[in-house]
């Protein structure tokens, strides 16, 4: 049962399994932009670029769902798997704009997968999105149910063995097999770290609104830009 809490070998897995699949999409790093499956340029101050820092931080993004489904993105084990070029020349390389281009062009990007794994947050929006496809009809019991089934699907196994023993391994597991989070995908974004904690709290309290019944979460619309990108490849 320990062997389900290592969350790197479960990735490993994953991506060993979908090698030859298709992403659920892309994402190609540029100097100046980044492009969404080979789409329209976006800068890294862009709204959208949002996207990135979940990537970053390998979560499902909750406010793209009702696009991922529309679009009809593939979902793997319950993950995302996003396929990232990265066009950008090296950090620590010393040269001029103009090499910086043709450096840009010429080497060949680096290729890596990453896979986005649910939160509590993209499980009530997942929850959200079907009972809208139903008619807003579902009560509590129902969503309640829905809830059971979709965490049985994407969990880990529960350990209910209450031997402390098996506790403190478990954690250990956890601590020494979590993939530490990646560098920022946006490097020529310099955002100050007040920025940073102003969003992350912003964005605590959204979730803690998730489940408030006074508050009606308002429907997510994709831009015409962002459904057409997806559309394209798909």
């Amino acid at each position: 049962m320990a062997a389900g809490y290592n969350l790197t070998r479960s990735v490993a897995d994953l991506l060993a399994k979908t090698d030859t699949s298709p992403a659920s999409f892309t994402i190609e790093l540029y100097v100046d932009h980044w492009t969404l499956n080979k789409g329209s340029k976006f800068l890294y101050n862009n709204p959208v670029a949002s996207l990135l820092d979940d990537i970053r931080q390998q979560r499902i993004p909750p406010d793209f769902l009702e696009l991922f489904d529309a679009s009809r993105v593939p979902f793997y084990d319950g993950c995302l798997i996003v396929e990232l070029f990265d066009h950008r020349p090296h950090p620590h390389a010393k040269s001029s704009k103009d090499k910086d281009a043709k450096v840009e062009t010429d080497r060949p990007p680096e290729r890596t997968r990453v896979v986005l794994h649910p939160t509590t947050e993209s499980l009530w929006a997942d929850i959200c999105l079907l009972n809208q496809k139903t008619g807003n009809k579902w009560t509590d019991e129902d969503a309640l149910q829905v809830e059971a089934s979709l965490l049985l699907a994407t969990t880990s196994p529960l350990c209910l063995d209450p031997d402390p023993h098996l506790v403190r391994a478990v954690n250990s597991i956890i601590k020494v097999s979590t993939p530490p989070a990646p560098k920022s995908l946006k490097r020529k974004a310099v955002v100050s770290e007040p920025e940073e904690h102003q969003l992350e709290v912003a964005r605590k309290i959204r979730l803690s609104q998730y489940m408030n019944p006074k508050l009606h979460r308002p429907p997510i619309t994709p831009t015409c830009v962002l459904s057409t990108l997806f559309k394209l490849v798909l």
